[in-house]
């Protein structure tokens, strides 16, 4: 009974885990053991996430026969993106690891489907746009690795992370019926703006 409490304490942590898988190995692997386990504890955990606010605000014309209101439209909302880790590659040499977010499309705006299409658009443009995003995932990531390595006794001075940008295609932006001259906003940016001949033209600013 012991042995079952002490055993299941150790796999409610992480290092815990790591400790017993590594008491559990014939002496000759364990040279190899702590790049192993750190492939199989990022794979294990499979995604991380990360969720931004955002809201939206513009003035809208809809066309109404007799009527033509204005209407102020505010949108708070926010967008969830996912880094996917199960196909993650990893390398230790010395005292750097090198790792490797695979895949063409690891990185994406979850729930695309259950999303409105303004949510869509605009979460896809900050995905291929917006460095700032990427940076977040990669600083998460680090921190998550050095942790294991800490609990591996396992020295690290340099964590290089390459994660693919997306090549994943923009979704069209809805149709929201500005007001003539008006614009659309993100965050106070703006994103969009109509035009005098009722056209509505993207005005995103590169994102730095």
């Amino acid at each position: 009974m012991r042995f079952k409490t002490v055993f299941a304490l150790l796999l409610a942590l992480v290092a815990g885990g790591i400790v017993y898988y590594l008491r559990s190995t014939p002496a000759k692997a364990k040279l190899d053991d702590p790049l192993i386990v750190m492939v199989n504890q990022v794979r294990t955990r499979a995604v991380i996430q990360h969720q931004r606010s955002i809201t939206v605000w513009y003035r809208a014309c809809p066309e109404v026969p007799g009527v033509n209101p204005e209407v102020l439209v505010i949108w708070p909302g926010y967008l969830r993106y996912e880094l996917g880790l199960t196909a993650t590659k990893i390398q230790l040499v010395g005292d750097v690891l090198t790792v490797t977010a695979a895949g063409d499309q690891a990185l994406v705006l979850a729930e695309m489907r259950k999303s409105s299409p303004l949510a869509r658009h605009l979460g896809g443009y900050y995905l291929r746009r917006d460095p700032s995003l990427t940076q977040q995932f990669r600083v998460e990531l680090e921190e998550f690795l050095r942790g294991i390595a800490g609990a591996l006794n396992v020295p690290i001075s340099r964590i290089d992370i390459s994660i693919p940008e997306s090549t994943a295609p923009i979704p069209t932006r809805p149709d929201l019926q500005l007001c003539a001259g008006a614009s659309a906003f993100a965050n106070g940016v703006p994103f969009a703006r109509a035009q005098d001949d009722g056209t509505t033209i993207s005005v995103y600013p590169e994102v730095n």
